[in-house]
Order: structure tokens, then sequence, then C-alpha cells
């Protein structure tokens, strides 16, 4: 996987850019504000390294000197060219050209404007040829999508069992909060179950919950179904 990062200047915050976005040989870098990490525009802002060259992401192309000066984009050449290769400097954060690691890259005039051109300059040490740089971490739409679908059906491998779980509860003969007697004579079924979830379940029988509360000194809610066939309330209750 490649890494893309940001170069900033640190006299100015900004970022080594493509001027325009151009994916042409000759165009020149000059510095920019930074765009956000999802900024469709971000490509021509964001640099790789391989070996000696530095090469843009959008364009393809490396970092080059024209005329001895002005620092540019190109089409990298097979053999080594001496003014396509260049160096990061950990220790002082300068961009160093290998084939004369005295000439660094250099913000014009120390400019800190949005389309200052880099140039190539004597290294003096400026705050304008120390540059720092951002990892760019953005994943993707496709890659978020695919996360997200990977997320929901991890959690729906828990869904079974849940339901497992919440079916085994109508069979628990211990910790059950009310009796519900269903039917008329000569059929009649006494249902245990949990108040907390018939009233997540149902609206109706939360209304009935809701009228026979317990009261003082009472651990169950006693209620009467009459009107209903038992085999159609335990149904219901699952």
């Amino acid at each position: 996987m490649t890494n893309y990062y940001w170069i900033i200047a640190q006299h100015s915050g900004k970022v080594l850019e493509v001027e325009g976005g151009s994916v042409h040989n000759c165009a020149k870098i000059i510095q920019y504000t930074k765009k956000s990490e999802d900024d469709p525009s971000v490509d021509t802002q964001l640099w790789f390294f391989d070996g000696g060259f530095i090469i843009n992401k959008i364009s393809g192309l490396v970092i080059d000197v024209l005329d001895g000066a002005q620092i540019i984009q190109h089409k990298s050449f097979p053999e080594p060219v001496h003014n396509q290769e260049w160096d990061y400097n950990y220790e002082d954060n300068s961009i160093r050209l290998r084939s004369n690691r005295k000439f660094v890259l250099d913000v014009a005039k120390i400019r800190q404007e949005d389309a200052t051109p880099l140039i190539l300059y004597e290294d003096l040490c400026g705050p304008n040829q120390k540059f720092t740089l951002q990892k760019w971490n953005y994943t993707s739409g496709a890659e978020n999508v695919d996360k997200l679908v990977t997320n929901i059906m991890d959690n729906y491998k828990f869904l079974p069992k849940l339901s497992q779980n919440l079916l085994e509860i109508l069979n628990d003969d211990e910790y059950y909060d009310v009796t519900i007697e269903v039917g008329n004579d000569p059929n009649v079924k006494i249902f245990r179950a949990h108040m907390i979830i018939l009233n997540c379940r149902s609206t109706y029988l939360r209304e009935i919950l809701s009228a026979n509360k317990k009261k003082n000194g009472e651990s169950l809610v006693h209620i009467k179904l009459p009107n209903i066939l038992p085999e159609i309330f335990e149904i219901i209750l699952r």
C-alpha cells in the first residue's frame, strides 16, 4: 500500500501543490492552503516517496528543477537525473537535492501567501526551507461502506443467540415478575413473564400493566386476559 503525504512548509503551514492541479510536464510546484482529507481535489497536494523521487499522487510526475532554480513536476527519466532526486533530512526537516546537498527546496522570499512558487536555493537554515511530512489517512467511500457492511454482518451474528435467550426467559421459573392468566374455564393457562420486556414489545400490554402496577409489599403483578385463547396469546408472547 502506498503511503501519501502532505509536505507542509513550517513557516506558513501551507502545503506543496501542483499549480492548477495540472497533470502535465513543467507545471509549477507552489504552496497552498491544505485541503481536507476527503476533498475531491486533495490529490494534487499529496506526494509519495520512491527512492529519490518525490511523486505527485494525481499526475504521477516527479519534483524536478527547471533552469537551475524553478521547481516543477516532470516525467521521470529511466536513467538517474541529478535534478529529480531528493532526500528528506529528518534532522533539520530540509528536502535536499541529492546531487548537491548544499541546495534545498525553498518557498520563495519566505512568503506565506497561497500560490507562492517553490525554488531551489542554497541552504540557509531558513524557516521557509523546513518541511513537515504529514501522512494522509483518508479511507475511500467504498472502503467505508465495506467496513460498515462487515460491522453490520458481525453484529447480526449475535441476533440468533439473543433471540434464543429471550425465548428462554419465557420458561424462567425464578426471576419473572408478572403472571398472566389467559382464557376462560376450562381452557385457562398461566404465563410467567417479565414486565420490562412486555412493556417494550406491546403497547396493549403496556396499558394493562400500567393499570395493574405492583402495590406495596407485592412481589408479582397478576393480570387476567379472559377474552383471548391461550394458544393465540402464546404466539403473540413469542
